[in-house]
C-alpha cells in the first residue's frame, strides 16, 4: 500500500510522525512524507520504504529569513516592525496561512502525480484541508491524525479558533478514519464534529536496547555536575503557558545542588534567558540546544526528574498528553506534572511522579516529595516502561491499514 503522510513542518524533530511512519514502512508499506522544507541539515534516514517530499513553502521561507536577520542584528528596522506587525494581524494572518496551505497542497500535488496513492494521512489540522483535496484527486482514503486540539494551541487568536473550528467540522465529514493520542482529546473532537471510527496511538517514544544500554555522556552534556546535584529537565519548545517561568523561579526555593537543564528552542528563550540573569540563577538554570528525537533519550538519562507544568489556560493543555511524559518514562526519571486529565491518566495510574499545582511553591513541594520517595517513584517508571511500550502501539496503526485495503 502507498500510503502519503502529510506534515506542515520538517521531520527532524517530530517523532510521533517518524515513528508511525516506520512502524508502517516495517509492515510492508511503502510511505512517502510530505514535510516543509525548514531546516538547512539533511532530514534523517528512516527506512528503505520511506521517501521524503520537502516541500518549500514561500511564507515559511519568508519568516525564517526575516527571524535569520533579527538574530544577526541586535535593532530591527521601522519596515520590519511594520512587515511583522502587519502579516500577525488576524485577518491577514488568516489569509497568509490559507495561501500558504494552497501553496502546500499545489505542490505535493505535482510530487505524487504518478503515484498510485492509497491513503492520505493527515498529520494535525494544518494539512486537513490539502489532505482532503488530494483524497479527492487521488481517490484515497483519508486519515486526520489529531495530535493536540490544534484549535486551542497557544498563539492562536479568537479568528484563528472560529475559522479553525468550522473548517475542522466541514472537513471531519470526508474522513474516513481517525486517530489520536488519549480518550480525551477523542471524545472532545466527537463532541464537536460527530463520530468516526477511531484508534488512540499514545506518544509513547521508540527505544532499542541498544539506547538503553549506552552510558556515555553525551558530548554536548557538558555541565560539570556533581555526584550530589539533583538534576531537574525540561525537554520540547520554549512556548507561552508551559509553566516555564514558574520552573526557572522555583529554582530560587531549592537548595544550590539543585540544577535545572531545559532542552529546546522556541519564541520564549530570549526571555527565559533574560529572566535566569535577573534572578542571579546562571549557576542553577542551563540551556541546551534542541536534540534530535533519536538522541533525546541519551539527554533525558542524565536527570533525576522530570518537569511538565503546563498552564491549565486551555483545553488543549489541559487534555493534552505531552510526548515528554512518556519519555521520562522511558529514560526511567520520575516526573514533576501539573495535574490535568490528559497527564494525570498516565502518571497517577501508574504512579511514575507527583501531580503538583501551577506555582512556584507547588512545583518546590512536587520536586520535594519525589527527591523524598525516590526509588519508589523511579521503580514505578522503570516497571510502567515494560508496560507502555510502542511496540505496542504501533500494532494498533497496523492493524488499521490492513483494514484501509481500497
Amino acid at each position: 500500500m502507498n500510503i502519503l503522510m502529510l506534515l506542515y513542518k520538517d521531520i527532524h524533530y517530530d517523532a510521533r510522525v517518524k515513528r508511525e511512519a516506520l512502524a508502517l514502512a516495517e509492515a510492508g508499506h511503502f510511505v512517502y512524507i510530505s514535510c516543509v522544507k525548514e531546516y538547512k541539515e539533511p532530514a534523517p534516514f528512516l527506512h528503505k520504504n520511506i521517501k521524503l517530499l520537502h516541500v518549500a513553502i514561500s511564507v515559511k521561507s519568508m519568516k525564517a529569513s526575516i527571524t535569520q536577520q533579527e538574530m544577526k542584528s541586535s535593532k530591527k528596522s521601522i519596515l520590519k516592525n511594520i512587515l511583522v506587525w502587519t502579516v500577525r494581524r488576524p485577518i491577514i494572518k488568516i489569509v497568509k496561512d490559507y495561501l500558504a496551505y494552497y501553496e502546500y497542497y499545489k505542490k505535493v500535488k505535482v510530487l505524487v502525480k504518478d503515484i498510485e496513492v492509497d491513503v492520505i494521512h493527515c498529520h494535525d489540522l494544518n494539512t486537513l484541508w490539502q489532505g482532503s483535496m488530494l483524497s479527492e484527486d487521488l481517490l484515497a482514503k483519508l486519515i486526520y491524525d489529531s495530535h493536540e486540539i490544534f484549535n486551542e494551541m497557544a498563539g492562536r487568536n479568537k479568528l484563528d479558533r472560529i475559522v479553525g473550528y468550522r473548517m475542522e467540522k466541514q472537513l471531519f465529514r470526508k474522513v474516513d478514519y481517525v486517530v489520536t493520542v488519549n480518550s480525551y482529546l477523542r471524545d472532545y473532537l466527537f463532541e464537536r464534529n460527530g463520530e468516526k471510527p477511531s484508534i488512540l496511538i499514545q506518544n509513547i517514544p521508540l527505544v532499542n536496547e541498544q539506547q538503553m544500554s549506552k552510558t556515555e555522556v553525551p558530548a554536548t552534556w557538558n555541565y560539570n555536575f556533581g555526584q550530589d546535584d539533583v538534576i531537574l529537565l525540561y525537554q520540547g519548545g520554549f512556548s507561552p503557558y508551559r509553566g516555564l517561568e514558574l520552573i526557572i523561579q522555583s529554582m530560587e526555593k531549592l537548595p544550590k545542588n539543585y540544577k535545572l537543564v531545559l532542552i529546546g528552542s522556541g519564541v520564549l528563550k530570549d526571555e527565559l534567558e533574560e529572566l535566569v540573569r535577573t534572578l542571579n540563577l546562571s549557576e542553577k538554570v542551563f540551556f541546551h540546544d534542541q536534540v534530535p528525537s533519536d538522541e533525546l533519550i541519551y539527554y533525558t538519562r542524565q536527570a533525576h526528574i522530570g518537569l511538565v507544568m503546563y498552564e491549565k489556560v486551555s483545553k488543549n493543555n489541559y487534555y493534552s498528553t505531552p510526548n515528554k511524559i512518556f519519555e521520562y518514562i522511558q529514560a526511567g526519571i520520575p516526573a514533576v506534572s501539573s495535574n490535568h486529565p490528559g497527564k494525570s491518566v498516565i502518571i497517577d495510574e501508574y504512579k511514575t511522579g507527583v501531580l503538583a499545582e501551577e506555582t512556584v511553591d507547588g512545583i518546590v513541594k512536587g520536586i520535594n516529595e519525589v527527591v523524598n520517595n525516590y526509588r519508589y517513584y523511579q521503580q514505578n517508571c522503570l516497571n510502567a516502561g515494560k508496560v507502555l511500550t510502542w511496540e505496542d502501539e504501533s500494532k494498533k496503526l497496523i492493524e488499521l491499514y490492513k483494514g484501509l485495503v481500497r
